[in-house]
């Protein structure tokens, strides 16, 4: 039988350490006592450093603090403006063009314009492939680079509709009332024609209303087509500004067509077609070109419908910075006008400081000296070269109290 002894609480001893196991040594005086000390000295040359930096981004060389002017009246005042909304629209009809409309909304919440195209239109607007074959040749880049270098202007959005899309949107505020003034016909393999759309006043369905706008009748002219396009251009917005919610019979974007539908019903709209001539020879051969008053109606309403515009595409139109010296705001605005058929505002504002006498038109790159010449020469201004390739913009323009208003 084996015994157990019993022990008490108070007759318990801690066993001592294994054989061979020393104590911890006593912590090093300089871990003590000197390295907090460095901790805290480092941490203080930090903030030492921190709001050294800071004042010397807020001082300037001079001493003076660096202020943000907000009010447009004083000088310094400095914005980013943004273009003039455009948009190119191409009309498709199962993969081939049928009609380019342009649209630039000088207020968006007020109307604007709206320049019709047609397909067999020379895409140089003189001699050269209509819109049409361009369309098979290029494609969408070629389309919104020939349109852009004939109207002067880029778009701020490009949107291809093709004929079932442009049913869905029609539809949205049907029925469009419309007062055809030549039936819409088809001819079968044999030259027998019937009728698909009558002549005269009458309701029409979103996609009927997208049957007529690809609508071309045999050995029809381009023109007539373009014609029934702009009536039901015209239908479509007066449906849209008499209806008791806009966005009800448009689609409910801030993007793409929709806003343009809606700022055109709710303003004044200017509905136009591209003045154009046919050429020699038949309706299946005819290509319209711009005659020499029709290249003039157009300079003259681009300047109207886009006062701030975007270059083209493939254009060297130079971007610019327009600061007024005068502090004369109707100097600044026709200064505005002359420079932005010239050149593409990106900055609006006004020199550091008023009165200064004379116009000077200063370029950041060299291979923008060329551009600052020919605005120069515009404005009667003095040339001059800032090496600073990190500018915004290619060229800022100084209006200085010498230039007079054309």
């Amino acid at each position: 039988m084996t015994t157990v002894d019993h022990i008490t609480l108070d007759d318990y001893e801690e066993p001592g350490p294994p054989h061979g196991r020393r104590p911890a040594p006593k912590a090093n005086p300089f871990f003590r006592f000197v390295f907090p000390v460095v901790i805290v000295a480092l941490g203080l040359c930090v903030f030492l450093l921190w709001r050294a930096g800071t004042k010397a981004v807020l001082d300037s060389t001079d001493g003076t603090v660096v202020q943000i002017v907000t009010d447009p009246t004083q000088p310094g005042y400095e914005v980013f403006v943004d273009p003039t909304p455009t948009m190119l629209i191409v009309h498709l009809d199962d993969g081939e063009l049928v009609g380019l409309t342009v649209l630039a909304a000088t207020l968006l919440d007020n109307g604007g314009h709206a320049v019709l195209v047609g397909a067999d239109v020379s895409s140089d607007g003189i001699d050269g492939p209509t819109f049409a074959q361009r369309w098979r040749t290029g494609g969408l880049d070629a389309i919104e680079r020939d349109v852009g270098t004939m109207f002067g202007f880029g778009f701020v959005e490009t949107d291809v509709i093709e004929t079932p899309e442009l049913a869905q949107l029609l539809s949205l505020g049907e029925p469009l009332p419309i007062n055809l003034l030549d039936p819409l016909v088809e001819a079968d393999d044999d030259g027998r024609e019937t009728v698909f759309l009558r002549a005269g006043g009458q309701q029409l369905r979103g996609d009927t209303g997208a049957e007529l706008y690809r609508w071309r009748n045999p050995s029809e002219f381009e023109a007539n087509r373009t014609e029934r396009q702009l009536d039901l251009w015209t239908s479509w917005l007066a449906v849209i500004a008499a209806a008791d919610d806009p966005l009800l019979v448009t689609l409910p974007h801030d993007f793409g067509l929709s806003p343009f539908l809606r700022g055109f019903a709710g303003g004044r709209a200017d509905l136009q077609i591209l003045p154009v001539a046919p050429g020699n020879g038949d309706a299946e051969e005819a290509v319209y070109s711009l005659d020499e008053r029709g290249r003039a109606w157009l300079a003259d309403l681009t300047d109207r419908m886009v006062p701030l515009r975007i270059a083209p595409i493939g254009s060297p139109i130079p971007t610019l910075r327009l600061l007024d010296g005068t502090g004369d705001r109707a100097v600044r605005d026709a200064a505005l006008e002359t420079v932005a058929d010239v050149g593409e505002v990106r900055v609006l504002g006004n020199a550091t400081t008023f009165g200064v006498a004379n116009s000077v038109v200063t370029y950041h790159r060299a291979d923008a000296e060329g551009a600052a010449a020919i605005i120069a020469a515009e404005l009667g201004a003095q040339v001059v070269f800032s090496d600073e390739p990190d500018q915004p913009v290619d060229l800022t323009v100084v209006i200085g109290t010498d230039w007079k208003a054309p």
